[in-house]
């Protein structure tokens, strides 16, 4: 009986084991007969211009159903962006009938007529049924046919030494942000800002500059006409009437001729002197001090003390002892009482206010230890943003224990107090006490000029500093410190009265 049940137990198995390598075979022998689905591996189109363009992607059975086989696809970014150079779709459906073995799904591609790289999104397939998965990601290349359009570049200021009788050329070179595939061609003509055709400048009228294909970069010439005149930097306007085949953010640029001609000034017993009118410049405003006193409508006395933010000693008042006009000329005494210092500043603020110009002043300035003459201005607009947003230049500051020194600066607001300047001392060993000297800016739009006695000693432009504090008027101060951080105190060899005279202060455009 025991042996009999062991038979009958083994026989079960048998049969079930038997069973079951039937039916995983039957499985596997279904599955192998399920169609493969794959879709194109990769499909390049053009991009187009303006608006929207269609590029098919075949999906392809490998042998016909018997059942209906179902799949989802959706679009994947790549260096193609959704919405900017195709539109994109997600889990969109798309079944193949028993029988069918192709399809096309057409993808949207979004065109421009700008040159770009090529770029490049996906179409995957997910969520399969009733067949078995190939291919499953295609690559759609979005070919760029738009033509390379470069953009022009130039410099916007272009300086150039005036030179004398000869002919000087200034060069404006024009540069492609790549090789030009066509001709590039660029029609101008100059124009007067503030130099004259046929004097300073040969007028062009509608030339071409054209750069060839295959050329990145090419120069138009200006000539300039030189001569031997003491006068202002001038500036010629170039205008870009029109250009094909590449595009120019900026219409204009600007040559600035340097005048680069010396001047001789006259030289009398008490010192330099300097004429009333200069070649192609006119007198715009003077004070020669010529009256009996100080002319009101050019100019206020400030007064008080407390340091004026220098720790100084004086008191500037606004009596006869500190300030006077005599013999033509402008007298401005420090004096000292026991110790207590007082003198004259002058300003020329809501009265007389100028921007840019040539300006000349006549001047000879005191010494001694702790004796600090100047000769400067300051934004009329220090009222309402305060120092050193306003600007200051000082046109000649001496600290009088250097009395064959003299100094020209501009101060300024960059994220803060800043400052920068440059020095002149005289030649022979010569002191500035000695005799009177001409303290001379030429200031202009784009640039600020130092000199004395017609020798040229600094220069700043408004592209090395924070420049624009200088593009708006100024008005004059004249004074007299006694002691400061700068020069420090008065010690026992300062000798007291010291007195700065002013002959004229003259100002030319």
């Amino acid at each position: 009986m025991k042996i009999k049940n062991t038979n009958h137990f083994l026989l079960f198995l048998f049969v079930s084991v038997v069973t079951l390598l039937l039916f995983a075979q039957s499985c596997k022998k279904s599955e192998d007969d399920l169609p493969t689905l794959s879709i194109s591996q990769s499909v390049t189109t053009s991009e187009g211009n303006i608006g929207q363009s269609t590029v098919a992607v075949e999906l392809t059975l490998s042998a016909a159903a018997n059942n209906p086989v179902t799949a989802q696809l959706s679009t994947e970014a790549g260096t193609a962006k959704a919405g900017v150079d195709f539109v994109a779709f997600t889990n969109s459906e798309v079944v193949f009938n028993p029988g069918e073995t192709s399809k096309s799904i057409a993808v949207n591609v979004i065109g421009n007529e700008e040159h770009e790289e090529n770029k490049v999104f996906y179409v995957n397939i997910t969520n399969l049924q009733q067949a078995n998965m190939g291919n499953s990601k295609a690559e759609i290349i979005i070919e760029n046919d738009d033509p390379f359009i470069p953009e022009v570049f130039f410099d916007s200021i272009t300086r150039k030494n005036e030179g004398n009788s000869a002919t000087q050329q200034a060069a404006i070179n024009f540069r492609l942000t790549g090789i030009a595939q066509n001709p590039v061609k660029i029609t101008y003509r100059t124009f007067t800002i503030s130099a004259t055709p046929g004097v300073d400048y040969t007028e062009v009228e509608n030339e071409t500059l054209t750069i060839n294909a295959g050329d990145f970069e090419k120069k138009i010439y200006i000539n300039i006409l030189g001569d031997t005149n003491f006068e202002l930097d001038d500036v010629i306007g170039i205008e870009f009437t029109s250009v094909e085949g590449a595009v120019m953010e900026h219409e204009s640029a600007v040559i600035k001729i340097i005048n680069d001609d010396t001047y001789t000034p006259q030289l009398l017993a008490d010192g330099y002197i300097t004429p009333m009118e200069y070649p192609d410049m006119q007198l715009i405003w003077s004070d020669e001090f010529d009256g009996s006193s100080v002319d009101a409508n050019n100019w206020t006395h400030e007064t008080g003390g407390g340091g004026w933010g220098n720790n100084e000693l004086q008191i500037y008042t606004n009596s006869t002892q500190n300030s006077f006009v005599s013999d033509g000329k402008l007298n401005i005494v420090a004096t000292s009482n026991y110790g207590n210092y007082s003198s004259a500043r002058l300003i020329s603020k809501d009265k007389q206010e100028f921007v840019y110009g040539r300006i000349d002043i006549r001047a000879k300035i005191p010494y001694g230890q702790g004796i600090w003459p100047a000769l400067w201005m300051l934004g009329t607009n220090i009222s309402s943003i305060g120092w050193p947003r306003c600007g200051e230049i000082d046109i000649m500051e001496n600290v009088g224990y250097e009395p064959k020194q003299v100094h020209g600066t501009v101060h300024y607001n960059d994220g803060g107090h800043q400052y920068t300047g440059g020095s002149y001392q005289l030649p022979n060993n010569e002191n500035f006490y000695e005799k009177f000297h001409v303290y001379s800016i030429v200031w202009q739009d784009d640039g600020i000029r130092w000199f004395v006695d017609y020798e040229p000693y600094y220069y700043i432009s408004s592209t090395s500093i924070e420049y624009g504090a200088f593009q708006l008027p100024q008005f004059f101060i004249m004074n007299v410190a006694v002691g400061g951080n700068w020069p420090g105190n008065p010690d026992a060899t300062t000798v007291f009265p010291q007195t700065m005279q002013v002959d004229y202060v003259r100002i030319f455009k």
